[in-house]
């Protein structure tokens, strides 16, 4: 049931994102979407105890994941220009492939079979709040000139070969 709402929560938000970045741009959504993935990754250890609040931070997941996706893409469009960002950000989707895989070793080495207790869990998600932490500081950093604003395509405004 969770990987049901998962996929739907995943796929609806991502046109309210979408409609998000046309207003308010690319950090400022980031830096809400590293808010929330610092929160979750330092308190869903806890909410193992509670099943509504465990459902509800793993659709946050699913929230963060969609507004992730949805914002990048135009960022790679305005900073790589049209015809590198496709290149960029299949590169992308191939690096999330591998740490895609990476994650489960991982977890083999970190979490072994005889951790009863669960603790490594804990030390793991302590981990990633980390690394969201340094994104949310990149983010600060990160200068963005304007709010993005797409402009309609018009039949004659692209050259196709």
């Amino acid at each position: 049931m969770i990987g049901f709402l998962f996929g739907l929560v995943n796929g609806l938000t991502r046109f309210i994102w979408g409609f998000l970045m046309d207003k308010f741009g690319f950090k400022i959504l980031n830096i809400i979407i590293s808010c929330v993935e610092i929160g979750v990754s330092w308190t869903i250890y806890f909410s193992v105890k509670n099943d509504a609040i465990f459902v509800i931070e793993n659709l946050l997941v699913a929230c963060c994941l969609s507004g992730t996706f949805t914002t990048i893409t135009p960022l790679f469009n305005k900073v790589f220009g049209k015809e590198l960002a496709t290149e960029i950000y299949g590169l992308t989707g191939f690096f999330i492939g591998v740490a895609s895989i990476l994650g489960p070793i991982l977890i083999k080495v970190i979490i072994p079979k005889e951790d009863k207790g669960g603790d490594n869990y804990f030390i793991l998600y302590i981990i990633g709040g980390g690394i969201c932490l340094i994104k949310f500081i990149a983010l600060i950093c990160f200068k963005e000139d304007e709010p993005y604003k797409f402009k309609t395509i018009k039949e004659g405004d692209v050259n196709i070969k």
